[in-house]
């Protein structure tokens, strides 16, 4: 994993904050410290703390390790070299509240590999064994991850990343999820929208129009979780 710098850091921020209203993701996401924490975070004039990289995170719908590499590796060294109770004393800033985390952090079993097809369905070459665990967040013991294959999904999702997929967990709007139909097609989509018996999707690859579909028509959604840093694997 390639730490980046502060100024690095601060302008890859700088470039997810160019198309999106300061004032409106403070009031959304409660990002402690409000506008003038963004300022700091994205001048290189402060550090991003753990507790604000996780609000950006959720509020970007990315992976910690997109935010800061530096600060996905610390979590997951401090993870495995800590007792659980003392799991919940996560690394502070002395300014910024930490958003609750649910879940704990487990061994989550790569079961398969993942890719779109030219249909924008995707297939999932199921293992029948588990591939090694990522030390990630869950909270179902359901939870599994997938190995990315090839570029059909970039740049979202790379050749060789991992991302985790919960399944227990309710998807909402915004929210990436494997959508499982009830014919056996599966898609990785964002969520848009629900109302009048029709949910509305977006593509991960902006090759492929957004899709409506009857509610009847979907068997089930997994939430995809996000990436998981290549740091958090451990072999069986």
């Amino acid at each position: 994993m390639k730490i980046w710098t502060t100024e690095q850091e601060a302008e890859r921020l700088k470039g997810r904050f160019s198309t999106v209203n300061r004032a409106a993701f403070v009031r959304e996401h409660k990002l402690r410290g409000g506008q003038s924490m963004i300022y700091q975070h994205i001048n290189g004039l402060r550090p991003i703390s753990l507790d604000a990289a996780l609000v950006y995170a959720r509020g970007f719908g990315c992976s910690l390790e997109e935010i800061s590499p530096r600060l996905a590796e610390e979590a997951i060294i401090a993870a495995s070299h800590t007792a659980p109770s003392e799991r919940r004393q996560s690394i502070r800033d002395d300014v910024e509240d930490a958003p609750t985390i649910t879940g704990q952090i487990k061994g989550i079993p790569i079961v398969g590999r993942v890719q779109a097809g030219p249909d924008g369905t995707i297939s999932i070459d199921d293992y029948g064994y588990s591939d090694g665990h990522m030390m990630w967040y869950a909270s179902s013991p359901d939870a599994y991850a997938l190995r990315i294959r090839g570029e059909s999904m970039s740049p979202r999702y790379l050749p060789g990343e991992i991302v985790g997929v919960d399944p227990s967990v309710e998807v909402q709007s915004n929210d990436e999820a494997i959508v499982i139909l009830r014919d056996g097609r599966r898609m990785i989509k964002r969520l848009l929208w629900c109302r009048d018996g029709q949910a509305c999707f977006e593509s991960v690859n902006k090759d492929f129009p957004n899709i409506i579909l009857d509610f009847e028509e979907i068997d089930k959604m997994h939430l995809v979780s996000g990436h998981i840093p290549k740091a958090a694997f451990r072999p069986d």
